[in-house]
């Protein structure tokens, strides 16, 4: 699996989009950490990785979460509830606020 991730690498690169090596070793952490086996997650963890500009990133960010919350893939760490779609807008809105004003 790991040629086939640094040949989609450099397939990318190939393709004019710049990619760092430090990015590739994000990608491979990510994909050891989340694993292959769902073919869902593995392309998140590369999107997430391998996606430079912030708002493109945070928009990743944002459509995975949301597509997990509505899936029920999501659980509140205190009660084992599913988290909404909504709950996790509130979530990201909060944290640009914060990175905004400097806090975070």
């Amino acid at each position: 699996m790991e040629q086939r991730i640094i040949d989609f690498i450099a397939g990318l690169r190939a393709a004019g989009v710049r990619i760092s090596i430090a990015e590739s070793q994000d990608a491979f952490n990510a994909t050891k950490c989340m694993g292959i086996l769902d073919r869902t997650d593995f392309c998140d963890s590369l999107r997430t990785t391998l996606v430079k500009e912030a708002l493109k990133r945070d928009m990743a960010i944002r459509d995975i979460a949301i597509e997990k919350a509505k899936a029920g893939q999501l659980k509140h760490r205190d009660n084992g509830q599913p988290v909404s779609p909504e709950e996790i807008e509130g979530a990201l809105n909060d944290m640009r606020r914060l990175t905004e004003s400097g806090i975070a």
